[in-house]
């Protein structure tokens, strides 16, 4: 049986290892070998769950609700395979990014963020969460801090200063959760506040967790950080951000809202509907309106954080089932495309579209790379994003929320324009200046990275059935509290206080 704590101490004994290393070549092993074990790891554990299992580990042997508890079912271990796949595409990647990883401090850096991510989505305890929340946001602090050029370092500030807020937020509500029950292990929580409905107090704790979480998550109107920031980083940590940072602020908004807290409370689901509605087509509308790659990738983050808390919002086993199926094609679409965008930008030494033109002549397979992730990203059948679009809007209808289903098949009409628009202006049109202009970059890490994301989502697309099924039992069993409870009570040996 592989242990829950091997994905949090992977990438800390790696980021200790290449912080000491000097030589390039050296940091480079140790960087691709830490994110390979990491996916081993991740996908033996997502292996174990789906054969029933709920493994929870006892750090210390102290026992809940006072130690440090870890827990992976079925839901947790799906996003963290997801995610440890995009550490080790985009730190593929970044073998041939060029100029980027001169600093000694980022390939630490990112194995440091890779560890908290694994601890916010193992963690089985408020506090746990905050640590780990603060790991991953330290980590991306510096990664931006080190990477954006002197003059945007100013957008690095306001990075740090919205998710400062949000951290201070995170840090009342766990206070506040403690002081009201005196526990902040989840399992506890669950079986503490599963009669309380009607309580002002956990309403309003609600909707401080949702203002934490939703910033962290880029949900409207807390997104206005994301955009600028993220389309300045270079591709590489571009994409490994909008495939990380954002979805584990999804991952804890579902885990906390399904398992946490009693359903219905009060108007939480209406406020999430409406807020998801206005993500999406705000979000969407963004990326209309931008003209280059990384700017229209980021606005589109947003709008499809819509769709992921739409599923959330209609608060049923089969739209979280669906949400989920959404986020995991959305990881490695987005993620993908941002590194074609990367080598496209590399090819043309811009990614501004009215100065592109040519690619698909110089390097069809980035082009027909770039095809099967837009139109997946856009929802067309049969590709991966379809699926999720589909079950997503045919839940919202089943639920008589028709004008939010209608902006969300507008918002995938928008995402397809606005993919259309990338294609004419790199991949299609003549560029404005010479072919010969097109520099010639190494293609093999580029092979390597994109085309295991766009077989990944292929994978999704065209084998539905079984990976919708399990999304289907990940989302039963957070629904279904008691098994998650009881793990963690059998890991303790005794019932929880």
């Amino acid at each position: 049986m592989i242990s829950v704590t091997l994905p949090i101490i992977l990438p800390l004994l790696f980021a200790v290892a290449s912080g000491f290393c000097r030589k390039d070549h050296w940091r480079t092993t140790l960087k691709i070998t830490g994110s390979a074990l990491h996916t081993m790891v991740s996908a033996f554990l997502l292996w174990s769950c789906l054969q029933g299992e709920i493994q929870v580990t006892v750090i210390g042997n102290w026992l809940p609700p006072y130690g440090i508890v870890l827990v992976t079912d079925l839901f947790s271990s799906l996003f963290l395979f997801t995610i440890s796949l995009i550490f080790l595409a985009t730190n593929i990647y970044g073998i041939v990014e060029g100029g980027t990883e001169t600093h000694i401090l980022r390939i630490p850096l990112i194995f440091i963020l890779q560890a908290g991510i694994s601890l916010s989505l193992l963690t089985a305890d408020f506090f746990n969460l905050f640590v780990s929340f603060e790991m991953m946001l330290f980590a991306s602090y510096a990664l931006v801090a080190l990477e954006l050029s002197e003059k945007n370092l100013k957008w690095a500030f306001s990075y740090l200063l919205i998710n400062l807020i949000g951290t201070l937020g995170f840090l009342c509500a766990a206070a506040m959760i403690y002081g009201y029950t005196g526990h902040l292990n989840m399992a506890a929580l669950s079986e503490l506040l599963k009669d309380q409905n009607n309580d002002p107090l956990l309403l309003g704790w609600g909707y401080l967790l949702l203002g934490v979480f939703g910033l962290k998550a880029a949900i409207f109107p807390l997104y206005f950080w994301l955009p600028r920031t993220y389309s300045l980083l270079p591709a590489s940590l571009a994409a490994l951000f909008a495939g990380s940072l954002t979805k584990v602020g999804i991952y804890v908004l579902i885990r906390v809202f399904v398992v946490l807290l009693p359903s219905p409370l009060g108007n939480l689901n209406t406020i999430l509907l409406v807020l998801s509605t206005f993500t999406m087509l705000l979000g969407v509308l963004g990326a209309v309106s931008c003209t280059t790659i990384r700017g229209i990738l980021s606005y589109h983050i947003i709008s499809q954080i819509g769709y992921m808390i739409l599923g959330l919002s209609l608060y049923t086993p089969l739209a979280i089932a669906s949400a989920l199926l959404f986020i995991i094609h959305n990881i490695w679409v987005k993620v993908s495309l941002f590194l074609i965008g990367g080598v496209a930008a590399q090819a043309s030494g811009t990614d501004d579209l009215k100065k592109m033109g040519n690619l698909s002549l110089v390097m069809p397979w980035l082009a027909a790379s770039f095809l099967i992730q837009a139109f997946s990203l856009a929802g067309l059948p049969p590709l991966s994003g379809f699926w999720g679009k589909y079950l997503l809007v045919l839940e919202t209808i089943k639920m008589e929320n028709y004008f939010t289903a209608a902006i969300a098949l507008l918002t995938s009409w928008l995402t397809l324009f606005s993919m259309v628009k990338i294609w004419i202006g790199a991949f299609w049109k003549n560029s404005p200046s010479e072919k010969s202009s097109i520099k010639e970059i190494k293609l093999k890490e580029n092979y390597v990275s994109v085309g295991m994301l766009v077989f990944a989502s292929l994978i999704i697309g065209l084998c539905i059935e079984p990976i919708y099924n399990t999304a289907v039992l990940a989302a039963d069993q957070i629904f279904q509290k008691e098994p998650y409870i009881l793990a963690v009570i059998k890991a303790s040996g005794k019932g929880l206080p």
